[in-house]
């Protein structure tokens, strides 16, 4: 692959599971010969404690340096999850600064789109794990994009779905982003099947998504074996080779592969 792909995982609110999708996505992409790096766009340090690292102290060494001005186009990549093609470069607290710094600076939703173009990484697979929301991180991640992955919290009502969705059109067209990103799909999560609630939000979402021809993956369920994978630091197939659950990261890795 001559450029990296690159995966943003987007969505309205915090608590929907994009860093354990990010995570489970970067684990499978290295099992299949392939190298990724998760770029850490969030000051909460989630990432961190997802893979099992320390918090990184100095700046420099961090996310933050991307958005310096006179960033050379070192980036401190670090192996996480036991793979030697995975890693993962650590977001930093003063990431909440430079969120409020760079809203006076011109062309600012475009900052990591020019420094990915300047200096590739070399990578195969760049995934971003933003905050929830539409800060500007989250649209400089969507400026940078090829391809968007929709996590959906079962437990929203469906309208909020089709808003999302609807926002994300208006920005890839209001940015004028080109080429403009792919939306890959939604992937709903915290899905209790015993519940009728949430058997009746994800009926309506997939409704949703078949009206925007948009694809549904397989809901993740609420699942002790991925909460655990997450306290100990490790990907899900690490700790549960053959769980069902993985083979939706398995299927969202095939679809990136396959639209390449």
């Amino acid at each position: 692959m001559p450029n990296p792909l690159v995966l943003t995982n987007l969505s309205k609110a915090g608590g929907v599971g994009k860093t354990t999708i990010a995570v489970n996505l970067a684990y499978e992409w290295s099992l299949r010969g392939l190298s990724v790096g998760i770029i850490d766009l969030d000051s909460n340090h989630t990432l961190d404690e997802f893979v099992g690292i320390e918090p990184e102290s100095e700046p420099s060494k961090t996310s933050v340096v991307l958005f310096d001005k006179d960033f050379g186009g070192k980036y401190n990549f670090i192996n996480a999850l036991e793979r030697k093609n995975l890693f993962v470069f650590q977001g930093h607290d003063l990431l909440d600064d430079v969120n409020k710094n760079i809203v006076s600076r011109k062309r600012r939703e475009y900052i990591l789109k020019r420094v990915l173009a300047k200096y590739p990484p070399k990578l195969d697979l760049i995934i971003f794990d933003c905050a929830g929301g539409f800060d500007i991180f989250a649209e400089n991640a969507l400026a940078a994009s090829t391809n968007i992955l929709i996590p959906v919290h079962i437990g929203v009502k469906a309208l909020s779905v089709a808003s999302l969705i609807s926002h994300i059109y208006s920005l890839i067209e209001d940015l004028e982003i080109e080429p403009s990103p792919e939306i890959l799909g939604l992937i709903p999560n915290h899905f209790n099947q015993t519940s009728a609630n949430h058997l009746g939000v994800l009926e309506a979402v997939s409704a949703e998504a078949e009206e925007l021809e948009l694809k549904v993956y397989s809901p993740i369920k609420t699942w002790q074996y991925l909460n655990n994978s997450a306290l100990y630091g490790k990907a899900l197939k690490q700790l549960r080779s053959n769980d069902p659950m993985a083979r939706i990261f398995a299927e969202i890795v095939d679809d990136l592969l396959i639209n390449q």
